[in-house]
């Protein structure tokens, strides 16, 4: 029996999942507000183009979310609600974006009250990472749910890991987000001080990678601030300014101080100012060597 999946939310992060699951041979009922993000995927004869997000759930019993914000995922969630089902068939839905925990939480009552179940699985990693099977997801709900979630996210993800309560997900994903921008930031001030000293950048970039001063970030990003590209299908930077906002209500919401987060943010700041915004976030270099007047 041919595997297949449902995808509401094809824009680009959800059309690389969609488009690694139907190379693997993977049968995709999709949706998207938007014709062109649909175009893109109906080059694949196993892609399977759906009037709207109930239309999705009515060809598959499990169905991806990526979306945009906590609005659509609202209006996508209340639209399947309006469309009764079978008490028996009670399709899965496997929200895939990063969103404010409380906006999860709204969704699942929705979705419960309307015999759909639903996990809180976030992913992490960019465009490039998805088209090649290697993102991470924070799964989290009832068990039953998780179990049968798992298989479809075990599919293109290269890490599944269960982390409890619906909502610990996005919780988890909040944090490790903190993660990825400072060590983003400051691989930029490590590479360009190493500059400013005399190294090449390929020397610093091969010196630490694999070493215990690396990280994921260092090597991956830091490749791209050595060629000085930052026009690759990766993260721009609307993305993490989203997600800043998040971050900072749940530290606030919870008293937690974030100052070495905050600080290394002013760099993207700085670098949407700078007409960045369009260019894979690694661009905060270009940010750092403008600031010490830097000419490569």
């Amino acid at each position: 029996m041919k595997k297949s999946a449902g995808i509401v939310g094809l824009g680009v992060l959800g059309s690389a999942i969609a488009q690694y699951l139907l190379e693997k041979d993977y049968e995709i009922y999709g949706y998207d507000i938007a014709p062109n993000a649909l175009n893109e995927l109906e080059k694949f004869e196993n892609f399977k183009t759906c009037s709207s997000p109930a239309n999705v759930l009515s060809h598959q019993q499990i169905t991806l979310l990526c979306l945009p914000s906590a609005a659509s995922l609202e209006i996508v969630v209340k639209d399947l609600s309006k469309n009764s089902l079978p008490h028996s068939k009670q399709p899965l839905l496997i929200e895939l974006s990063t969103l404010p925990v409380d906006s999860k939480i709204a969704a699942l009552k929705i979705a419960q009250d309307n015999n759909i179940r639903m996990v809180d699985s976030p992913v992490s990693g960019n465009r490039i990472v998805a088209l090649n099977g290697k993102l991470s997801a924070y799964l989290s709900g009832i068990r039953q749910d998780t179990e049968i979630a798992k298989p479809l996210l075990d599919a293109f993800c290269q890490k599944v890991t269960e982390v409890g309560d619906f909502g610990n997900g996005s919780k988890m994903k909040l944090i490790g987000n903190i993660l990825n921008l400072v060590h983003n930031s400051v691989t930029a001030e490590v590479m360009v001080l190493g500059m400013k000293v005399g190294l090449e950048p390929e020397l610093i970039h091969k010196a630490i990678s694999g070493t215990f001063s690396s990280s994921a970030v260092f090597e991956g990003r830091g490749k791209l601030m050595v060629d000085n590209n930052y026009a690759v299908e990766g993260m721009n930077f609307s993305t993490p300014i989203k997600d800043s906002d998040f971050i900072t209500k749940l530290a606030k919401d919870h008293f937690v101080p974030l100052p070495l987060y905050q600080v290394a943010l002013q760099y993207y700041l700085a670098a949407m100012a700078q007409g960045y915004e369009d260019l894979d976030a690694a661009a905060v270099c270009a940010v750092v060597e403008k600031n010490t007047n830097l000419n490569r």
